[in-house]
Parts: C-alpha cells; structure tokens; sequence
C-alpha cells in the first residue's frame, strides 16, 4: 500500500480548486487532500492545524502570493516540500521559485494526464527519502562511523565538567567536533518518552534516534549528538554565533522531534539548558537541561522544554552536588504529598540509622535546610512558609537539634513548600495571560503587532507563549487579536461615519481589501453593508 502523503491545495479561484481536486483519484496516487485555501493567509492558518506534507499553490493570489507563501513555509515549517503552479510563463518567477526549493514549477492549465505524472514522480521522491530515513542499517552504520567510542568519553567529559581547557582544545581538533568558532555553548538533554515502534526493533531505537538527529540538524546547527554513559539519556551539543535566538534554536528542535516521530515512530522530549560563553562551563547548562526534561509531567510529552521557561530567574546561592539534594528538590517541586511523605521518611531513616559523628549529623541536616531556603527564595516565598513557630535562621536551627524534631519540621516545611510552589505556577501562568490580554486590548491598533513583539514585552518564549494561550483561551493568538480588531470595528461602525478604510487602519488593518476580507469571512457581509444594515 502507498504512504498517503497529506496535500494543501491553495488558489484564489474556487472552481480552479475544486476543479484540480476532482481531476485526480488521489489516494491512487498515494496523496490525501486535507485542505484548500484561497490565498495565503489562510494557507498559514490551516497549515498549523493540518500538518501537510505538500503544499499544491498558485502564484498570483491577493495578500499573500504563492512565493511568499513558500518563503515562510520554509522558515517556519522546513519539513513541507512545495509545488507551485502558474498561469503566467514567467521564468523570473520559476528562477525564483527553484531558489526557494519548490521541488516542481507546472503552468496552468494543466491536463489530469500531466498532473498524475507530476504526483507520481513527487511520490516517488517523497518514498525514496522516507525510505532513507528508515534505512537503519544506514544509521547504524553512519553513527559508527561518525561517533567512535574515544569522541564519546570526551563528550561526555566536557559536558560534565571533568575536562581541563587545554585538553578540550586538542581533542577538539583531533575528534573532529562540530563547534569550531562558536560564540556560546548550550546543551539539550533528549528523553525517549516510549520504547514502542511499528517502524524499528526495541534495541535499535536509541540508535535511530541519535543518528536522526544528527541527520535532522547537521545543516541547521552546530551540533553534536551523543549518549551519556551513566544515564540512559541523548545529549545535543550545540556551538551557536552570537545572534542566534533561543526561539530559532527551539523550532530547529520542535522540527526534529517530529521529523523523529514520523521517522522512526517515537516521542521524544526535549530539555534544553542556559547559554555559557566559556566551554568549560558547560556542565551548567547541561545540568539544567536535565532538570528542565523534569518538567515533561506538566508540559506534556513532544515538546521543547527551556528551563528558563520554567523556572524563576535564579540569584547567587548554595549549590550541592549530592544526589539526595537533586532527587529531593525534583520532589518537592513535582511529587504529591504521599511521595513528599516516603522521602522525609527516607531522609529520616538514614539519619536515624547512620552511625556518625554528631558533626557528621548537623553538617548533613544544614545541608539539607540550605537547600530548601534556597528553593524558597528561589521562588520568593516567606520564610514562615518553612515553620509556623521558628522566626528567622537561627531559631530554625534550633527547633530541629534531634532526629525527631527535624524529621516533623521537613515534613511540615516540605508539604507546605510544594503546595505554595503549585499555586505559585498556576499563578504566574494565569498572570502573564490577562497581562497578554490587556496588552492587546491596548494596542490591536498596531498594526506591526505580532506574537514576537507581544512575547518580548512579556518576556517569555514565543512557543511556550502560544501553546498556553490556545490551552488555556481556546483559540489562537491570531484568531483572538483577529477577534478583538473586528469587535472594535464593528463598534466604530456603529458609533462613526468615518470611512471603511480609516476604520481599518484604526483597528490595525494597513490593507482596506484585506481588512474588508477578515471582516466578510467573520460576519458575512462587507463593512460598509454591515453599517447600511445598521
């Protein structure tokens, strides 16, 4: 049976579209039409929704052309191959469009006969490199190939912080390693959220995974792609010029997580830690890479998680090592009461069962209220949340001199940490979208408002942004600003006799006809039709 590949046809002209759809059996062909638009706007807006894997477009359409078109599926979506096709034989426009790395340029009018050998040869290529990407034998070969056993150790050594610079330089060179004249460093720590695949054996599947990856970014990134020998975890280490933004660098990722699905037939998550300037320092981003894949419980599997996304911005504090301490914080920030409860009482145990010296026993609990005090002014919250009795550092460490007291202090302080942390998340989240919705509704008359500058004056990722904001409105932010200038239109409408096209520009429309579009698409009538009918 054929791979049906997902197909968005776009053209100005109803009856062209329905005419081209009709011409073609096209699950013969192995292709399924999910969709049609009539210009490019709207193309954007069901391309998000539809996932195809073939945009099918006309030139000459009104708001957007098919080549602009093209260009901000390459940028946004570079997975989807293009076709375009043209009623004008204009060889800038195929010069141009060859450029743009449309894979077929068709004139119109084109016979069923010539489209069904179009498909056919696009099937044909669409398979072969589907194929490829399955070849596992090839992965395997290529990861071996490409990731002997001596580049790994150093990898793994310099993310951990074990490699001196002078080392790091030589094995730079001598290993081949894919970060020559980079600005800054970042690392990202990827989790296989399943082990099951239809497309590739249990064993072969981490592999796959790391080979794909290297295949998916070695054209878009700096990159290298490794396993960590203590941790059954994937590691990308990237090298980025000083320009490249963190949002550039999540949708590269985003990119190659699906890429990895449809490949391969996994989930991946991935973690991704702060920049570091110094390569030495790289074990910091590293270690919050790991911690921010922590928070996949709440964001949900298959997406990019940025730790600073997470997490509030961090000041100078006590850093521990201890294994007990990261566990415990990972805890306290995602576990419920009952796991809460079971590691107090591990914290308990070992105190209780441990035969040191009583220095040994004092250092060790120290040790442990440092690292809650952090997390506390970590997230701002008072130092009454630990105790309702102790009142500031000192009397703290003077309720918890025995095994017994501690142990009921760490669970009080512990319980209540976590809640607070919990209505503290959902607070800020809550937060930043009414402080997103009053921006809008203070500014929709701008018309170089976009999600970009909506999120820099929040100061949160673009990603993230956009996949709460539709979680938790139900709509998309284009739709909602979209939403928000119509109503203040409709109201000027009612309330004003100024021009439809004063009107437009007052609700952030620079283009009457477009605005006029928007306007009939929402409420079935033209503006100006709109008023006469009061």
């Amino acid at each position: 049976m054929k791979e049906l590949y997902k197909i968005l046809l776009v053209d100005d002209e109803e009856e062209v579209r329905k005419s081209i759809i009709k011409k073609i059996n096209w699950e013969e062909e192995g292709f399924l039409v999910v969709g049609d638009a009539e210009n490019g706007v709207e193309a954007l807006e069901k391309i998000e929704n539809l996932n195809p894997d073939l945009v099918f477009t006309d030139i000459r359409m009104p708001y957007m052309d098919g080549l602009e078109l093209i260009n901000e599926i390459n940028i946004r979506y570079p997975l989807i191959k293009s076709i375009i096709f043209s009623g004008f034989d204009d060889f800038d426009y195929a010069k141009e469009a060859i450029k743009m790395g449309v894979i077929e340029y068709v004139l119109k009018p084109v016979s069923a006969v010539e489209l069904t050998e179009i498909l056919r040869k696009v099937h044909k290529s669409m398979d072969e490199e589907l194929d490829k990407k399955r070849d596992i034998e090839r992965l395997r070969r290529g990861y071996q190939a490409s990731i002997p056993i001596l580049r790994e150790q150093f990898l793994n050594g310099i993310i951990h912080g074990s490699i001196s610079a002078s080392e790091i330089d030589y094995a730079m060179s001598e290993y081949d390693i894919n970060l020559n004249n980079a600005d800054r460093y970042m690392v990202a720590a990827v989790h296989i959220d399943d082990m099951d695949s239809d497309i590739v054996d249990k064993e072969l599947i981490p592999i796959s995974v790391k080979v794909n990856l290297l295949e998916n970014l070695k054209y878009k990134l700096q990159a290298e792609v490794f396993s960590m020998y203590s941790e059954t975890s994937i590691v990308i280490l990237t090298g980025l010029p000083e320009k490249m933004s963190k949002n550039y660098i999540m949708s590269i990722l985003t990119e190659a997580i699906r890429d990895v699905n449809r490949a391969i037939g996994v989930n991946l998550t991935i973690g991704l830690g702060i920049s570091v300037k110094d390569i030495t320092n790289l074990h910091r981003s590293y270690t919050l890479a790991k911690e921010a894949l922590g928070y996949r419980g709440i964001v949900g599997s298959g997406e990019v998680i940025y730790i600073k996304d997470m997490e509030p911005v961090k000041s100078d504090k006590l850093k521990f090592e201890d294994i007990e301490a990261k566990e415990y914080i990972n805890i306290l920030k995602f576990g419920s009461d009952e796991s809460i409860e079971e590691y107090v009482e591990k914290i308990a145990s070992k105190l209780k069962e441990s035969k040191v010296h009583s220095s040994q026993y004092q250092s060790y609990m120290i040790n442990v209220i440092n690292i809650i005090i952090s997390l506390v002014q970590d997230y701002g919250l008072e130092l009454s949340v630990l105790t309702k009795t102790a009142t500031d550092y000192i009397d703290l460490l003077d309720k918890i001199k025995d095994t017994g007291g501690f142990r009921e202090w760490l669970l009080e302080a512990s319980i209540n940490i976590a809640h607070k942390i919990r209505e503290d998340r959902a607070f800020t989240s809550k937060k930043v979208l009414e402080e997103a919705k009053v921006y809008i509704e203070e500014n929709f008359a701008d018309m170089e408002l976009s999600l970009e500058k909506l999120c820099k004056h929040l100061h949160v990722s673009v990603a993230r942004f956009s996949t709460n904001f539709k979680k938790d409105m139900g709509i998309s932010y284009v739709n909602f600003l979209t939403n928000v200038r119509l109503q203040k239109a409709v109201e000027l409408l009612k309330t004003t006799d100024e021009k439809t096209y004063i009107i437009a520009e007052m609700v952030g429309y620079a283009d009457q006809n477009y605005f006029s579009y928007v306007f009939k698409k929402k409420y079935g009538v033209s503006p100006s039709k709109y008023r006469q009918q009061g």
